[in-house]
């Protein structure tokens, strides 16, 4: 039997041809209106979809109502899959709400000063989720869907200056803005009376004819086949894998065009996580404060195993720091030409001006929103892949990874607001890393570990004891707590702050392995306890990074590629580097 366990589901989407637009457009746009209409009528049983969640969700909706807009028994079923999923999901989130309700308080908004505006107290925030999943009896519910329904809940505060009473009353009715279909209610891509779908993966097409409604309104069957030709990547899932019901849904540009896509579901097996006795190695991953991400092999014997790498972004946080310096300047004149428009009669001339200028500013947020989305998925596709690779290297069967429950700035922007957007960046693009890790690492048979990361950047990793952090090498006058340097009084061990934490990590995970092959049963462990071992790193020939001649000391360059100074081999990447140079050390 297939379950999530052994399989995994990857979505591939690809566009439909032009010929076959206007109808697929005209098809999403008339299972909106009734995927909606649907929505607001079960809406007040929201609680009946978080009660029972076996089965296909277009039969729990089909118990409850009909079709608002009849088009036929099979189109309905796919509209109430949709239907039934929202609702799904929609009462999960109600349930987070009912945990987090008796916590919500004003300790949670910052106040507003004369340097900055009101803002979240993420830090009580984080302190405050902490210690409710302590006190749950069966910790269900994730971290981060209990964190995001608190930020929900701040933001309604700062609209209405009080917390919602209800779930209700913080979420609206997610009605569809764009049309979506899922074919998941139909009889089969063969057999199926809403859609039929037939691959010929031999000439590497896909053909597919599906109902739809032409320009008065009558439904009908598509005369020819529309045929789609499927990327090489899709192909090769295809051979190994088997193709689920697809979705039909629509997307949007910025500039208003609007086009269909046909999202291609393949259920491929989940390679076999090795046994516990099987992992010898693992890579301790930190995000770090001055890179994204820096990693170091540990075997379980407590060695390093080769050299650390650092993936530093460049000057990819400048570029989207700078976007959202852009989207929030827009924003800012939005406000004010609706200030501007809302203060003049409705029959006052220039009211049509300031519409035109709304609607030109409003798609230019779009398109800087959608720019700013598509460079933090591509780089974090790409963070993804070099760890797996860096796993594969090493021979390493195991990735620990601190837990995204804290988020740490760079700090490499230029003032307060300009370390706010790097941290803004960063914890977008950690979040799509964490999500692409955890199924990447089923699919390839890598065992992924989160550990606390409570202490790791401030404890020496040769004798254990507390460190302090400053600024350089050569000034250790005064400790810093974002400082790049760690240097240890007890021992005086000194090296990169972030190379420090990534070896703690792989302490974690070395600990953490020990407790399952000796005793069989996971047990986290904090950095101070004493099963956490030191970790030798002369033995295999990586030598302690050496301080810098200067503080600012000029990177070896060869090529394209940046080297870290002070370790051989070490690179630094950056994403701004053509896309044949990552496609070769991403294998």
């Amino acid at each position: 039997m297939r379950t999530n366990r052994t399989h995994q589901p990857l979505t591939y989407d690809v566009r439909l041809p032009d010929e076959a637009q206007a109808d697929a457009l005209r098809l999403l746009d008339a299972s909106k209106m009734v995927v909606n209409k649907a929505l607001i009528i079960l809406w007040p049983f929201l609680d009946d979809f978080g009660s029972e969640r076996t089965g296909p969700a277009w039969k729990q909706v089909g118990k409850c109502i009909g079709s608002p807009l009849p088009h036929g028994d099979r189109q309905w079923r796919c509209e109430s899959e949709v239907v039934g999923r929202l609702l799904r999901g929609q009462a999960e989130r109600k349930k987070a709400f009912a945990v987090v309700a008796p916590i919500l308080s004003d300790g949670f908004i910052r106040p507003q000063t004369d340097k900055r505006p009101a803002g979240k107290n993420r830090q009580a925030i984080k302190e405050a989720i902490t210690t409710l999943q302590k006190s749950l009896e069966e910790d269900d519910t994730r971290f981060v869907t209990l964190q995001n329904v608190v930020e929900q809940c701040c933001n309604y505060f700062f609209q209405h200056d009080q917390f919602p009473q209800s779930y209700e009353e913080l979420q609206p009715i997610p009605v569809l803005s764009v049309g979506m279909l899922s074919y998941a209610g139909d009889d089969g891509r063969e057999k199926g009376q809403a859609y039929r779908l037939a691959l010929d993966l031999d000439a590497g097409v896909a053909r597919f004819r599906f109902r739809y409604p032409d320009e008065a309104g009558v439904w009908r069957w598509r005369k020819t086949d529309t045929i789609i030709a499927l990327p090489e990547c899709l192909k090769e899932r295809l051979w190994e894998g088997e193709l689920m019901a697809p979705t039909l849904r629509e997307e949007r540009r910025a500039e208003g065009e609007r086009f269909a896509v046909l999202d291609f579901i393949v259920e491929v097996e989940k390679t076999e996580l090795p046994t516990w006795e099987q992992v010898e190695r693992i890579l301790g991953a930190d995000w770090g404060i001055h890179t994204l991400l820096t990693a170091t092999a540990v075997n379980e014997h407590n060695e390093q195993v080769g050299k650390p790498l650092f993936l530093n972004t460049g000057n990819f946080d400048g570029r989207q720091a700078r976007t959202r310096r852009q989207i929030d300047e827009l924003k800012k004149k939005v406000a004010l030409y609706e200030q501007q428009r809302d203060a003049l009669p409705e029959e006052d001339s220039k009211c049509l001006w300031y519409a035109k200028r709304l609607a030109l500013y409003r798609r230019e947020i779009e398109r800087c929103w959608r720019k700013y989305n598509w460079r933090n998925r591509a780089l974090a596709h790409l963070a993804s892949n070099v760890l797996l690779l860096l796993c594969q290297i090493h021979d390493c069967s195991l990735l620990s990874m601190e837990s995204l429950k804290t988020l740490k700035s760079t700090g490499r922007g230029k003032g307060v607001r300009g370390r706010w957007r790097n941290y803004r960046t960063n914890a977008t693009i950690r979040g799509e890393i964490w999500r692409l890790l955890r199924y990447k690492c089923h699919l390839v048979g890598l065992r992924f570990l989160t550990c606390q990361p409570r202490g790791t950047s401030h404890t020496c990793p040769r004798c254990g004891v507390p460190a302090n952090t400053y600024r350089s090498p050569s000034d250790r006058q005064e400790g810093v707590k974002w400082g790049r340097w760690m240097y240890c009084t007890n021992c005086s061990y000194n090296g990169d702050r972030d190379y420090c934490a990534s070896v703690n990590i792989a302490r974690l995970g070395v600990a953490y392995l020990v407790q399952m092959k000796q005793a069989g049963k996971a047990r986290a462990c904090s950095i101070s306890d004493p099963r956490v071992k030191p970790v030798a790193y002369t033995t295999t020939g990586s030598a302690l990074l050496l301080p810098p001649t200067g503080e600012t000391p000029a990177r070896f360059l060869r090529g394209k590629i940046y080297y870290y100074p002070g370790w051989f081999a070490s690179v630094f990447l950056q994403s701004s580097q053509p896309r044949a140079v990552f496609l070769r050390l991403c294998g």
